[in-house]
């Protein structure tokens, strides 16, 4: 059959009624495809194994709990990911997704961060090793509005962050490796993407993230965001301003006075803050990108 689509749905359906109240119950879904211009149907038996659609054979994809979790390290933490997409194009191209895949809410990397990097927590149960010819390993980010499906039929724009040929490695071996983030890219959320390619198969890891930009100030090694930063002294320097004289709840010679009484030094606030802030303001000119801040 020409062009052809079959959507499967690998599902526990359940649908009860009660008081007028439907119940419904999803799982994984299934994409089989075959040339460019797709139609659809939907079949009830995919669990039976390997199968032959016009002619063509059919691969089942590797299941889901049978690969491995993909660690991003970062200065952040280490965050986690299930592989959202498994793929097998040894016949027709077979796309599984798994609704339920383990992902990161408000995960973030630093673009100044150093330290990132890959790998794959195997399980014994794991499909690791040699035995699926493990071949390349990439991570890219996408725009945040890309729909995940478009990802695993590779028709998106991507920024490339690193990448490994497996050659002979292990696939547990070749995915860890370090990345980086590009300095000039713009301070936004994305979707981050780790494709795990094999002989006939693909595994697709997609979480989003925010990119942000920290700097050191300079103290116990201390990173902070840019934009916090920014927003900080802005919020200090309007506080200072409208303190009003003679509030005993807020004046400034007044808390200098007490502050000297007790053998604080310095204990004048210009001494305290001014310098401080002028230094970390500094560090927002010369380390921050000021195109993605206020006008300081």
């Amino acid at each position: 059959m020409e062009n052809l689509l079959v959507t499967k749905f690998n599902y526990l359906y359940i649908v009860g009624i009660v008081f007028g109240i439907p119940l419904l119950i999803t799982s994984n879904i299934t994409f089989t495809v075959d040339g460019q211009n797709q139609s659809s149907t939907n079949t009830t038996n995919v669990t039976g194994g390997n199968q032959t659609l016009g002619g063509q054979n059919q691969f089942n994809p590797v299941p889901f709990d049978e690969i491995p979790l993909l660690i991003v390290n970062s200065q952040g933490g280490n965050y986690q990911i299930g592989a959202d997409y498994s793929l097998d194009y040894g016949g027709l191209t077979v796309i599984e997704h798994d609704v339920n895949a383990i992902s990161v809410a408000n995960m973030r990397l630093d673009k100044n961060d150093n330290t990132l990097s890959l790998e794959l927590h195997c399980d014994p149960n794991d499909r690791c090793g040699t035995s699926l010819a493990p071949e390349r390993v990439s991570i890219y980010l996408t725009p945040i509005s890309t729909p995940d499906i478009n990802i695993a039929e590779n028709s998106i724009p991507i920024l490339q962050l690193g990448s490994n040929d497996c050659g002979n490695l292990a696939i547990e071996d070749c995915a860890n490796f370090g990345f980086s983030i590009p300095g000039n890219i713009v301070l936004q959320e994305y979707k981050l993407v780790v494709e795990i390619s094999f002989d006939e198969a693909k595994w697709i890891f997609i979480n989003p993230i925010e990119v942000i930009e920290s700097i050191d100030v300079g103290t116990d090694n201390v990173q902070v965001i840019c934009d916090d930063l920014a927003l900080a002294l802005i919020t200090w320097d309007q506080l200072l301003s409208i303190v009003p004289d003679g509030d005993p709840n807020g004046d400034i010679a007044e808390n200098e006075h007490v502050l000297n009484e007790n053998g604080v030094e310095p204990d004048l606030y210009s001494d305290i803050i001014d310098q401080n802030m002028d230094r970390l303001l500094n560090k927002v000119k010369t380390e921050c990108n000021l195109d993605t801040l206020w006008k300081l």
